[in-house]
């Protein structure tokens, strides 16, 4: 079985309108010693673990790429193995190292940027530290590094229109050296953000929904394939991080409000950064919280995941009757898979999953499927 770990990075020059994370922007002066609680937590956490190497790393945030080359270092050092696939960084155009290539050295193969949008006028709405000046220059530079590279993309800010992201892509694409994966994610509203208390700025529903239909298409057409509802991956370049959790597979997290799975528990650590600091130079356990998932619940949330992505379910796990036929296909060996009309109302068709109908060693062989290999 895989093991992920998720490192939490929660720095960030300042914050974005829409952001809900657990992160600051005001803490810098713990950035050293914040990097070695990180290392000290791992090194007690991964006590419990064995030998087992980590399949995937990634560093997320908050603002990874603040951190400097030698906090980077120190923080990997450690946790790559000889099956480490796969080390993604989280990057903002305006803190992307000169060189991307010199990420190569510490061991990360992978950089995800956060563009949200090509247009100053987005970006400021957003409450981004970049503007599109920025975000082109770094896609340049990842584009000109062999370090493979993804692009985040967010649409339903009010006021921009699918023409202009569906041109954005389109220009991604005309490259000879497009990001091999695309995350394209709907702006959200989440309590106790500046933007909740600014409803003016909600995103207009029918306009989010004609966008992500259009841009799924455009994204077909142009060779990115959509794996998972937000994200789309050239052929066998899909996130294998973000992949385990959609299958179930473990994980340690480690870091301030970071989430573990293992052995069946889910876990959550300390949310404050501070509080979490503490803990560490006490010698205090971080986690806030966990519980055992039983077996019902276990297929049920197998399946809702499996629901997000081009796996799909089993046929019999779903109550076909009260769907549409316009929302998903079944394949010929029996799954039932959301088209992108589908996936705009996927969990309402999660409320309609028949979990009982299913085993465990089903839904495990539904897991095990190689979507390396299925994308092509």
């Amino acid at each position: 079985m895989s093991l992920g770990l998720y490192v939490h990075v929660p720095f960030c020059v300042s914050r974005c309108e829409y952001c809900a994370f657990a992160t600051w922007s005001d803490r810098f002066e713990f950035l050293d010693d914040y990097v070695e609680g990180l290392v000290t937590e791992i090194s007690r956490r991964r006590a419990v673990l064995g030998d087992r190497d980590f399949d995937t790393i990634f560093l997320g945030g908050g603002t990874p790429s603040l951190l400097s080359h030698a906090q980077l270092e120190r923080i990997l050092t450690p946790v790559l193995g000889a099956n480490t696939l796969e080390v993604t960084l989280e990057a903002n155009p305006d803190s992307l190292a000169g060189n991307p290539r010199s990420y190569l050295d510490l061991g990360v193969t992978r950089v995800s940027l956060g563009v949200q949008s090509l247009r100053d006028s987005d970006l400021k709405l957003l409450g981004r530290d970049h503007n599109a000046t920025l975000a082109k220059d770094a896609i340049d530079r990842l584009r000109s590094s062999s370090v493979s590279f993804s692009t985040d993309f967010m649409f339903g800010v009010r006021g921009s229109r699918s023409s202009e992201m569906l041109a954005d892509i389109s220009e991604l694409a005309a490259d000879s050296n497009p990001p091999e994966h695309l995350s394209i994610y709907g702006l959200t509203v989440e309590p106790g953000t500046p933007l909740a208390s600014k409803p003016w700025l909600f995103p207009n529903e029918d306009d989010a929904a004609t966008t992500y239909l259009e841009v799924s298409k455009l994204c077909g057409e142009l060779g990115w394939e959509s794996y998972e509802i937000s994200n789309f991956a050239r052929e066998g370049r899909i996130s294998r991080h973000n992949w385990n959790y959609w299958i179930q597979g473990e994980y340690l997290g480690v870091g301030p409000s970071a989430h573990s799975y293992l052995g069946g528990v889910r876990s959550w650590n300390i949310r404050d950064s501070y509080r979490w600091g503490h803990a560490i130079t006490a010698g205090r356990d971080t986690v806030a919280g966990s519980e055992s998932l039983n077996e019902a619940d276990h297929i049920f949330e197998g399946l809702s995941l499996a629901l997000r992505t081009r796996l799909g379910v089993p046929a019999a796990a779903v109550d076909l009757a009260a769907i549409p036929e316009d929302l998903y296909e079944l394949t010929a060996d029996g799954r039932f898979v959301l088209n992108a009309k589908g996936r705009l109302v996927e969990s309402a068709i999660a409320l309609l999953l028949v979990p009982e109908a299913i085993s465990c060693s089903e839904l495990e062989a539904l897991q095990a499927i190689d979507l390396f290999d299925a994308v092509r």
